[in-house]
């Protein structure tokens, strides 16, 4: 199997986190963010994940993916049920991204190795979430309060019973 990746990307992470629960071979592929021509070629738009299984199968859905990885063994991983954490992670998502994404554009990852691929990058995210330079000087106020939204969660947590078993919230959270 052949999962094509970015590093930073939390929908890949999703996707990757599952062949390690498993501890299922795969190779990982990772594409420069300026690769337009390798997604679109393999399922019509620019996307990741991407998965092609042995079988030439195309899944372009990272929790797709996990579904279908954790699956193929007949013995599911993810068995245990879904948790409150899921609207917890919806609710603060956007303030982790605001936070995370100029970071990861000043970041070593192999996706942007070269500066076309960076740059490709930037101006993709600041036409979603502004300025890259103005998300780092509104940090202090995004840390507070992604840190108030940390106090809900531990609470959500702590309600939580205790289960040794992983649920699809589990790679859900891993990834927010």
């Amino acid at each position: 199997m052949k999962l094509y990746v970015y590093d930073h990307c939390p929908f890949c992470v999703r996707a990757r986190m599952i062949f390690g629960l498993k501890n299922i071979p795969c190779e990982i592929v990772f594409l420069a963010n300026d690769d337009e021509t390798t997604p679109q070629t393999l399922i019509g738009k620019k996307m990741l994940p991407i998965l092609v299984t042995d079988e030439g199968e195309i899944i372009g859905e990272s929790l797709d993916i996990v579904r279908y990885i954790d699956a193929i063994t007949g013995k599911p991983t993810l068995s245990a049920p879904a948790s409150t954490v899921e609207a917890w992670i919806e609710e603060v998502s956007r303030l982790i991204y605001q936070l995370a994404i100029p970071r990861w554009s000043y970041s070593d990852y192999p996706e942007f190795k070269n500066e076309s691929a960076r740059t490709y990058f930037t101006q993709k995210k600041e036409n979603v979430f502004g300025s890259f330079s103005t998300l780092m000087k509104e940090s202090p106020a995004l840390i507070k309060a992604v840190n108030i939204k940390l106090i809900d969660l531990d609470q959500i947590l702590a309600a939580l019973p205790t289960t040794e078993r992983y649920s699809l919230t589990d790679i859900l959270s891993e990834s927010a």
